[in-house]
């Protein structure tokens, strides 16, 4: 088992986050820099979007990292929502995804939430995750639709 320690990511440590999650939102313009990170915990803290990331001992960037709010949802009560979930290339197949995941569901439970949700893209790339979420005991529960508008940025 690969030592892991997980902990908070605060806004102002945005920096320890930005590989991660850079590696999963490549061309997302909050990924460019650590200020502009940055910038966008302090829109979305209102939101309630936190990070989590897993460190390794001599390695002072997280290794993975998973972005997360709660949300009260119609239809399923109040839930976490995993927004991000990312591992670097070179820690993947190590469990930290997995340690991740098992942090969000104590943290949901903390929370009271009725459940964890998540989405994710699909195409050969990400069979590897869905693998990963499936052993986690998520289940395909609903088709994600989406339309682009043209106004702002998508991400």
């Amino acid at each position: 088992m690969t030592p892991r320690t997980l902990r908070a990511i605060p806004p102002a440590q945005a920096d320890l986050a930005l590989a991660a999650l850079r590696d999963l939102r490549p061309h997302a313009p909050q990924t460019a820099s650590p200020d502009a990170l940055r910038a966008f915990l302090a829109q979305t803290e209102a939101e309630g979007y936190r990070l989590v990331g897993a460190f390794t001992p001599g390695q002072p960037e997280a290794v993975a990292v998973a972005g997360y709010r709660v949300m009260n949802l119609l239809y399923a009560g109040t839930v976490l929502y995993v927004d991000d979930l990312s591992t670097r290339p070179a820690a993947r197949g190590q469990g930290h995804a997995a340690a991740l995941l098992a942090w969000l569901e104590e943290e949901a439970g903390r929370l009271e939430c009725a459940a964890l949700h998540l989405d994710s893209g699909v195409g050969e790339d990400r069979f590897t995750a869905h693998r990963q979420y499936l052993k986690a005991g998520l289940n395909i529960t609903a088709h994600h639709f989406s339309k682009r508008l043209g106004h702002g940025e998508q991400r």
